[in-house]
């Protein structure tokens, strides 16, 4: 009878253990498993993986309560023993990004592989839901590595006291009554954990508390968190104080320091910024590595770029670009024509070289239809000669009269064909050269980089480790690629380390120097002595990055975008904007003897030329002029004497007898010319 009492008291006590340990395990609990299934329904996932330890794998999870899952959410259930983060890997890898991972925090082995999991850094990338009290993550040996972009949501059951009392006796059953769901996270590995409560479940058939923004909206306080900040001075987004010997500098202004600014107060993390060793903005090298800001953050010495830091794609794959600040391109730069600063061309640029082509051309042909009409015409009694008719062409291009009296329709409007012809190329001529004498031209013999490649007059350079140094090297488009094999390769001092150089070389060489519109704008707006040529290449957004796969990254970029939407943006970028000067007045210009250089340079051509032909009109004379005038003295000798036939009167000439062949007039010049009689007869 002993032995039969003994052995029922081991069985109650056994059953008040066993009570107890179901008790303490979340999913043992009624309250749990039905919270379980409620969450299981309202994230309406595809699958659930229970990991937990592979020595514990039989006891931890109630079969029952895969049963009730798989029957009220209609997915699939499985526990996952697993005894490293490696299996955990691989499982995730295989499974779908949407199914929901499960941990346990019910015995110390459970926690132990959580916090293994934790530091495997796979919380960030699918969606957990950890079952327990948090109190077991702080009585852990290892803390758990809980990033800022985390997924994980934390539940644990809440215990009310229940007094109950007898006759003899008071007794106090503490029970679980609900369901705590939280978040936890922390922005540095040493600091406390931040948990934000997101709700309570009560066991109702309601849907579980669930946050409703996106992570990046709530987790907003970042209080303990030091950035290292790398930056470069680049007006009008960052002006920074000089730097010590450590290359440590503030950033005492500008439109991203407004912005940085903004986020710092709603964040309320800290900072402290330096420029780059080389100083510059970064390009990859030769073998795959960074120079500049980029080189800073792929190499861990800095978390964030505050400057305007160009988007490209090759930047892209080594960081991560928040929100861009502004969009942006690229100009070319060019010393500013001046008033008549032409040597070889001041007097012959006025017209294109087909309009001089047109204009010769003109003066070639037109006297040879004056010509004919002329000879032709019946009505024509005025003889023109093709000297005659080139002198009044050319003599019209002078604004000069004509001595030439013609009577004929048809030659008459040959005659005004010319002059009015000569009128409308002389008069858009004056006006150029006017223009030119008194207006600075804005044109520079270009106005893209393929015309500028076609000029070959020019050299062309930007400031080295930026953007354009990348896309040059490694452009695919034609002209690009011949901008850089043409006009910078062949200069070794194309490329400048600063814009202030650049900007030199434009106003004193023939130097093209591309640059940023707003660096231009803001440091060199009020330089009259260079222009920006029209034509923006290379437009892409600019702002801030932070190291690749930061987890702050959707934190800024929510913050930026609010900033956007409500304008700030577009308040603070109007605000840096610098007073731009208008190059309009230009002080008066003495015409100098270069600028007359060419028309003196005819002068002296036609004096030459006169020079030059006149031993030849000697020549000619010895040969053929004498020989000439000494028939005309035996002719009128001749005449005197009554030797040769008077001409004949007015009306019986050729032309009033209707003869008005060419060959005709030519027969009657010579009818009534004498026989040449030898020098020295008479």
């Amino acid at each position: 009878m002993m032995i039969m009492k003994i052995m029922m008291v081991m069985v109650v006590m056994m059953m008040v253990v066993a009570g107890e340990e179901s008790t303490s395990a979340f999913l043992h609990h009624s309250l749990g498993r039905r919270f379980f299934i409620a969450f299981v329904a309202t994230h309406e996932t595809p699958g659930v993986n229970i990991f937990v330890p592979r020595e514990s794998a039989g006891s931890s999870v109630p079969l029952g309560v895969m049963r009730e899952v798989a029957a009220a959410g209609g997915c699939s259930v499985a526990v996952v023993p697993v005894t490293s983060s490696d299996q955990v890997t691989a499982t995730l890898a295989r499974d779908s990004a949407r199914t929901l991972n499960v941990a346990l925090l019910d015995t110390p082995q459970q926690v132990a592989m959580f916090v293994e999991v934790s530091e495997a850094s796979l919380l960030s990338e699918r969606s957990w839901l950890v079952l327990g009290d948090l109190q077991a993550l702080d009585d852990a040996e290892r803390r758990p590595v809980l990033a800022i972009d985390n997924m994980v949501t934390f539940a644990s059951l809440e215990d009310s006291e229940n007094v109950t009392t007898t006759t003899n006796t008071t007794n106090t059953v503490t029970t679980p009554s609900r369901v705590i769901v939280r978040e936890a996270y922390s922005v540095v590995d040493d600091t406390p954990l931040k948990v934000e409560t997101l709700g309570a479940w009560l066991g109702g058939g309601g849907r579980v508390p669930e946050a409703k923004e996106h992570w990046s909206d709530r987790r907003t306080n970042l209080t303990g968190l030091h950035l290292r900040c790398t930056t470069m001075p680049q007006a009008p987004f960052v002006y920074t104080s000089p730097p010590d010997r450590d290359l440590n500098v503030n950033i005492t202004g500008g439109f991203a320091k407004e912005i940085w600014d903004a986020l710092q107060e709603i964040l309320g993390f800290t900072y402290s910024c330096r420029l780059p060793w080389d100083r510059t903005f970064g390009v990859m090298d030769a073998d795959g590595s960074w120079s500049g800001l980029v080189g800073e953050l792929v190499e861990g010495h800095a978390d964030v770029v505050v400057t305007a830091l160009d988007h490209n794609d090759e930047r892209a794959k080594a960081v991560t670009f928040v929100t861009g600040l502004r969009e942006i391109g690229y100009s070319m730069v060019v010393r500013r024509p001046g008033l008549m600063e032409q040597t070889w061309t001041s007097f012959t640029s006025e017209l294109l070289p087909e309009a001089w082509l047109g204009t010769i051309a003109f003066v070639v042909l037109a006297p040879p239809f004056l010509v004919l009409c002329a000879c032709y015409s019946p009505f024509e009694t005025e003889r023109v000669t093709f000297k005659d008719a080139y002198i009044l062409a050319i003599g019209a291009f002078a604004v000069q009269g004509s001595w030439l009296e013609v009577r004929s329709v048809s030659t008459r409007i040959v005659f005004i064909t010319i002059f009015m012809a000569t009128l409308v190329v002389y008069a858009h001529y004056t006006s150029a050269l006017v223009s030119l004498l008194t207006v600075a031209s804005t044109s520079v013999g270009f106005s893209s980089l393929q015309e500028l490649v076609q000029d070959g007059s020019y050299r062309f350079g930007f400031k080295s480790g930026t953007l354009l140094e990348q896309e040059f090297r490694k452009a695919h488009h034609s002209v690009f690629r011949d901008v850089w094999e043409e006009l910078v390769l062949p200069h070794a001092d194309s490329l400048v380390t600063e814009d202030h150089q650049g900007i030199a070389k434009a106003t004193k060489e023939k130097y093209v120097y591309m640059m940023e519109d707003n660096l231009y704008r803001s440091n060199y707006g009020n330089n009259c002595l260079v222009m920006q040529v029209r034509g923006r290449y290379f437009t892409t957004q600019t702002g801030m990055a932070l190291r690749r796969h930061s987890p702050l990254t959707k934190i800024l970029d929510a913050q930026l975008i609010k900033f956007r939407d409500g304008g700030l943006l577009s308040r603070a970028w109007r605000r840096w904007q610098p007073m731009m000067t208008h190059c309009t007045a230009q002080s008066v210009v003495a015409i100098e003897l270069n600028h007359l250089f060419t028309a003196f340079l005819l002068l002296l051509l036609g004096m030459i030329l006169s020079v030059v032909i006149l031993p030849c009109e000697r020549l000619h004379w010895r040969v053929v002029g004498r020989l000439k005038t000494v028939r005309a003295q035996q002719i009128q000798v001749m005449r005197q004497k009554g030797l040769v036939s008077p001409l004949p009167p007015p009306q019986d000439l050729p032309a009033a007898s209707g003869d008005i062949s060419l060959m005709g007039r030519l027969r009657y010049s010579t009818q009534y010319s004498p026989p040449f009689a030898p020098f020295g007869t008479l």
